[in-house]
């Protein structure tokens, strides 16, 4: 019986669904991230992201989208070097290392949008987010400048791959196929122990 009922609400919501407009979409933007720790060496990176959509129509005015997006995000590392930094020993070079560690991840955000007058929508909802590749590469390096350049990969089998969260934004169509997306996550897992993810995005939508 429980079963019936189900089926039965799984259809109702379908066949709600279907008196609207629902649409697949490509999208594409980039992004500005960070890790979110106790300790303050970490700085916002830009990175990019792409990926589909389906806005799903609950009615007029509001509508469910999940989303599947493969993006490249993370982070930027400086740390100064000085005489504490090398425990007292004289110093080669001082100045800052400075490094992006870069994630490649694929991201599944499921967003409730309500249009708030004409066109522009918020959108608030969850997110989870898969990691399939991360490596460092350093960018400034005082000491020895022909290091710069250089790509570190880290070992997946010893990091924390699932990540989960919250994120919230403005949706504001600019044709009734293309539209602007502006977008701000908030990791709520404490990823390896000792960071948490922030991004902000920025991108355009298309309707297909």
């Amino acid at each position: 019986m429980k079963k019936a009922n189900l089926l039965i609400a799984i259809v109702i919501c379908f066949t709600a669904s279907a008196q609207f407009d629902n649409s697949f979409g490509i999208k594409a933007g980039t992004n500005y991230s960070k890790y979110i720790a106790d300790y303050d060496t970490y700085k916002r990176k830009i990175g990019y992201y792409v990926g589909g959509f389906f806005n799903i129509r609950i009615s007029d005015k509001t509508s469910i989208r999940p989303e599947l997006l493969l993006a490249n995000q993370g982070t930027k590392t400086s740390i100064e070097i000085n005489n504490d930094f090398n425990i007292g020993e004289p110093v080669i070079a001082e100045g800052e290392i400075v490094s992006n560690i870069n994630q490649l991840v694929i991201l599944l955000p499921v967003n409730f949008r309500i249009e708030l007058i004409d066109r522009l929508h918020l959108e608030l909802g969850m997110q989870a987010g898969y990691l399939v590749k991360i490596q460092e590469v350093l960018k400034k390096v005082p000491y020895d400048p022909s290091l710069e350049g250089e790509k570190n990969k880290f070992p997946l089998s010893e990091l924390d791959r699932f990540d989960f969260g919250l994120n919230g934004g403005l949706g504001f169509e600019i044709t009734d196929r293309l539209e602007l997306n502006a977008r701000y996550g908030l990791g709520l897992i404490e990823l390896n122990n000792f960071y948490k993810t922030s991004v902000i995005s920025l991108g355009l939508g298309f309707k297909i």
